[in-house]
């Protein structure tokens, strides 16, 4: 069916554009991918840094996923919410037995933007009269109306939805590097955390849920003491709020464990997932505690929340995470990666901090190690200049906006493929760091 494409006919078709959420910000149009690496329609190979959009896990159409898919397409591609499919059961099964803790209850759309939705609706369900949510600074969660409010909601971008954001307040974030008190960790007794609790007790409206990426992602590739993580849970406890996590980017092998939960050892009572869980094909979804209310009917149902295709694809993601031991592969590249990178930033003064963990890397770039002035312009410019040599490399927030450089390639990644993006980053890290 596209073969022969005349270029004119594609050309034609990028006018009827809109911008905004099918964007074309990098000039590569992708015909095909394996592994690591996705092709362009001139024959040309990049190693994708971004899994796109961190949606591969388990690598570029790998043929687990393509033949389960295939088969249920042939069988029928969508069902209304109202029945069952095996596909849905299976999944279901498999999700239930590697769900952390007593989250065992889930549900399932599309979207990770929707799925923190439908975990927002489900905290009001259960949490009735509180009034707020609490979101730490650099939180991402999404850009439906409901969610950009937890997401950005600080750059002229999101100011014009300003009058649909007063449902949630911003918190202090451990974001150590860049400290929001000028305080030192660990000798600051996570101040930010105790901050929130002051928040609550001195008059803040009634709180219905905290709302958080374990890791922050699209904020920065911010991770967080692990004394954070658990002060958060105990202040929740503590004011009887819920505690959701949203690990639509950490789940499923990124920090080389399923959930970013089991590796920080804390437990929300909602959690999001997303993108990495049907190697490639639309899912997501939210895990709840056992004992929580669950949604009203018709409170939070989808056209194609019901979607087998994309169910059967997750459940040859889950075996082939599991068969190709793709947890201790992420920990071993995440490992061969930082130590490289660890060995950069000491050579060049614009590495200002390389965080992981994982395949879930986060470069800051600063034009003065000690004053730690961000370094936007060169961070938008190597990853534009990466794609001419064959490398497409991630950045925070987007557009320019962030100062982050993010590796977070499939967790198949090759050690030869890790150093051809490290001799990329480095060739572009001395360029800029001689202009400077």
């Amino acid at each position: 069916m596209f073969e022969n494409i005349n270029p004119k006919d594609l050309e034609d078709g990028r006018k009827y554009l809109m911008s905004g959420s099918v964007g074309g910000g990098l000039p590569i149009i992708i015909d095909s991918g394996k592994g690591a690496v996705v092709t362009d329609i001139k024959g040309k190979e990049y190693i994708d840094c971004t899994s796109q959009a961190w949606t591969f896990n388990i690598g570029v159409a790998h043929p687990r996923v393509k033949e389960a898919a295939k088969e249920q397409i042939d069988k029928i591609t969508h069902v209304r919410t109202s029945f069952e499919t095996v596909p849905k059961l299976l999944l279901l099964k498999k999700l239930g037995e590697i769900a952390p803790k007593n989250l065992k209850k889930i549900s399932f759309c599309l979207h990770g933007s929707l799925a923190n939705e439908s975990a927002m609706k489900l905290a009001i369900t259960n949490n009735p009269e509180g009034m707020k949510f609490l979101t730490p600074f650099e939180n991402y969660s999404g850009r439906t109306l409901a969610t950009i409010a937890a997401s950005w909601s600080y750059h002229p971008i999101s100011k014009l939805f300003a009058p649909y954001m007063e449902h949630v307040v911003r918190i202090p974030n451990a974001y150590c590097y860049r400290c929001p008190f000028d305080a030192e960790y660990p000798e600051c007794g996570i101040l930010c955390a105790e901050y929130v609790k002051t928040m609550i007790e001195r008059g803040l409206e009634p709180v219905i849920a905290i709302i958080m990426e374990p890791m922050q992602a699209s904020g920065g590739m911010i991770e967080y003491p692990e004394e954070y993580l658990k002060r958060i849970r105990k202040i929740c406890d503590e004011f009887g709020i819920l505690l959701i996590f949203d690990e639509i980017q950490t789940a499923f092998g990124r920090l080389g464990v399923m959930f970013a939960s089991e590796l920080y050892d804390v437990y929300p009572d909602i959690l999001v997932f997303g993108k990495a869980i049907a190697g490639g094909f639309p899912l997501a979804g939210v895990m709840q505690r056992n004992d929580l209310k669950p949604p009203q009917p018709a409170t939070d149902s989808f056209t194609f929340a019901h979607f087998p295709v994309s169910f059967a694809a997750a459940c040859a993601t889950l075996d082939v995470i599991k068969e190709e031991n793709l947890l201790e592969k992420a920990v071993k590249m995440g490992k061969y990666f930082t130590s490289r990178l660890k060995e950069l930033q000491k050579k060049y003064e614009i590495i200002g901090d390389i965080r992981g963990p994982g395949l879930m890397i986060g470069i800051e770039l600063v034009k003065d190690k000690k004053t730690k002035e961000i370094a936007n312009d060169i961070t938008h410019n190597i990853v534009k200049e990466a794609v001419k040599h064959g490398v497409i490399f991630g950045e925070s927030k987007f557009k320019g906006l962030g100062n982050v450089l993010k590796i977070k390639p499939p967790l198949v990644i090759s050690e030869s493929q890790a150093d051809r993006v490290l001799e990329v980053f480095e060739k572009l890290i001395k360029k800029y760091s001689d202009k400077s």
